[in-house]
């Protein structure tokens, strides 16, 4: 896959959010409008923050390819982070030198010279903290047991902080499974995103079935939990708030005879290295098999006890959801429909996937991992000997993008401050489609030589680092250092992911 060029199937575009910031024609600009400063950083279009003028163009959402690769099997367990093999760092599970084989590597195994990715299987999720001494250059942080431990170099762990969520923040009432943590190069600060077992009230009906679970560990019979999103934030790693939620089902997603009947589970979150203020959640959605909704057969599926009685089923299925945020708190959700979705019948991800934490950039490409199996949530040994962890493709910003309708659309940005001197795109024409920039001061006035009928037509292009021109001139300079707005015109099925301005 690494070095294919891009093909119409690489960002299938599901039409999702109809902005609500489209009018019939583009509004006068008032010249108050916050400038928002860009740099020469990459910009991503994940909301509305660059649609400030818009007609008839959208955001949609764009699918991974599903390579289908079984890259390792076996008892791998559904939890994982992917690690790129860095000087001095001996602690991996897995590595692999073209990203489709892997091997299997026990203990402390510094990789081999042409090794270019490395897996960690488990619970517990490493970081570098560019904040520490070399001693304690990584960090490991373990929701379940609530602790942080710290290495130099992956084969030295020992533990530096016990306890550092508070205990009603723990299991049962949350930790369990995947917890993630990273530290937030946008705020300069340490943040985790973890489990959190909501605790929600059930209809009399169904306190038969929640009685004895909630009453255990939720105090009433009428009570029952489900996973959803914690978010912390601390600048001491010895000692994290309580996590707030951040994100959880809400009324729109399945509920039944009253009750929820999904989960968010495995919060993993990831600081998109490669553009300004956009963080990626790949969303594991759990929903429940309860024998009150579906019509099937629980006799082979798991179901605990509580104190000697029959407790609630523990089974279920998962996809992938791909939301998107600004600020780690408040996340977009788009159409909701599944990013990554379930293999056919009787494949190896016909059921359940969990979404490896992390991603690598190869070219123009990105690639991420996901554990998947047959299985829905048993636990049967027989079923996790088939854990298969797989890859999808990504073209690089290609999570999401702006596209017109057919026959056109058009939007113009906010006040942009910018450093630099050439304005470069992450667009997709394909054969059909076409594109044009437009600089404006502050006001909307078109600059000299920038109007939209001064720049040469993008087409037949499929590019991450697209230069325009106007004219044949490829230079752009702000008047006077005053903010510029872009505007941007759209045709014909262009895909328009990202834009920055650079130097040559």
């Amino acid at each position: 896959m690494a070095g294919r060029p891009y093909n119409s199937n690489v960002g299938i575009a599901v039409t999702m959010l109809a902005m609500a910031l489209i009018a019939l024609a583009a509004p006068c600009l008032a010249q108050e409008d916050k400038t928002i400063d860009i740099g020469d950083r990459n910009q991503v279009f994940i909301d509305g923050r660059y649609l400030q003028a818009a007609t008839n163009v959208q955001i949609s959402v764009c699918r991974p390819i599903k390579t289908n690769e079984k890259c390792l099997v076996g008892h791998l367990g559904g939890y994982s982070s992917l690690v790129v093999p860095q000087e001095g760092f001996k602690w991996y599970s897995a590595l692999t030198k073209d990203g489709v084989n892997w091997r299997r590597v026990s203990g402390f195994n510094p990789p081999e010279p042409d090794d270019i990715l490395g897996i960690l299987l488990g619970g517990a999720t490493v970081f570098e903290d560019p904040k520490a001494p070399a001693e304690e250059r990584y960090k490991q942080i373990d929701g379940m047991r609530n602790r942080v431990s710290t290495a130099s170099d992956g084969s030295d762990w020992r533990v530096l902080y016990e306890g550092v969520f508070p205990p009603q923040a723990c299991y049962p009432k949350g930790m369990d499974s995947h917890n993630v943590c990273f530290y937030d190069t946008r705020l300069g600060k340490y943040v985790a995103y973890v489990r959190v077992n909501k605790v929600y009230e059930c209809p009399p009906e169904m306190v038969p079935y929640f009685g004895n679970l909630g009453k255990q560990r939720y105090g009433a019979e009428n009570r029952y939990g489900r996973r959803t999103i914690g978010r912390a934030v601390t600048d001491d790693l010895s000692k994290f708030p309580m996590p707030e939620i951040v994100l959880e089902p809400d009324d729109r997603d399945p509920i039944f005879n009253g009750v929820r009947v999904m989960d968010f589970y495995c919060p993993q979150v990831v600081q998109y290295p490669y553009a300004m203020d956009a963080y990626f959640l790949f969303n594991c959605r759990y929903r429940s098999y309860e024998d009150w909704y579906l019509p099937i057969d629980m006799s082979p599926f798991p179901r605990g006890n509580v104190n000697g009685k029959p407790g609630i089923y523990n089974a279920g299925v998962e996809d992938i959801e791909l939301d998107a945020s600004r600020d780690g708190i408040a996340w977009e959700r788009y159409d909701r429909k599944p990013w990554i979705p379930q293999g056919p019948e009787g494949s190896f991800d016909s059921l359940n996937m969990y979404m490896t934490r992390g991603m690598y950039l190869s070219g123009d490409e990105i690639w991420l991992y996901y554990i998947a199996i047959d299985d829905p949530h048993t636990g049967h040994k027989e079923a996790q000997s088939r854990y298969t962890l797989s890859r999808v493709v990504l073209r690089k910003d290609g999570f999401t993008c702006v596209e017109a309708e057919y026959e056109g659309g058009e939007f113009t940005t906010p006040p942009l401050r910018f450093e630099g001197d050439t304005l470069r795109l992450n667009i997709e024409t394909s054969a059909i489609g076409l594109a044009r920039v437009e600089l404006q001061d502050e006001t909307g006035k078109p600059l000299e030589g920038y109007a939209l009928e001064d720049c040469d037509r993008i087409h037949t292009a499929n590019s991450t680092s697209y230069t325009v021109s106007w004219g044949g001139n490829s230079t752009v300079a702000s008047p006077e250092g005053r903010p510029v707005r872009l505007r941007f015109e759209l045709q014909y099925g262009t895909k328009l992911y990202a834009f920055r301005f650079g130097s040559e």
